[in-house]
């Protein structure tokens, strides 16, 4: 039995699952059921359009990610995540100093090596 799914954040549990019961699982993304959903959105009407958009003989489908590789991609996120946060937080951190006429260049090392020298500067206009 063919079973079609939208890729969603569950979909790749339940497609291994699927998969285990001797089925084949093809994954369609979001953005190719979309233009296929007629009326406002539910269940009936998202299980029409996929349905609709299965049929399409261009419809690219998405393999079902193994364990091993969804551990990969949740590594890469996390990752990404740390490295924006920590971007935005430099650059808070700078926007701060300059209110209080501190001026640090750009990039979290400059800033880094900086610190230790803006903290002990009697003279600046820090408490």
């Amino acid at each position: 039995t063919l079973v079609v799914m939208e890729a969603c954040y569950s979909s790749n549990p339940w497609g291994r699952r699927i998969e285990k019961l001797g089925h084949t699982v093809r994954l369609i993304p979001p953005f190719v059921v979309k233009p296929f959903v007629i009326g406002n959105k539910n269940d009936a009407n998202d299980a029409l359009a996929i349905a609709e958009a299965s049929l399409r003989p261009t419809v690219r489908f998405v393999a079902v990610k193994s364990t091993e590789q969804q551990d990969i991609q949740s590594l890469q996120r996390i990752a990404e995540r740390l490295v924006k946060t920590r971007t935005g937080d430099v650059n808070q951190l700078r926007g701060l100093l300059s209110e209080y006429g501190v001026v640090v260049g750009t990039g979290i090392t400059t800033l880094m090596n900086a610190v230790p020298d803006i903290v002990e500067d009697a003279n600046n206009e820090l408490t």
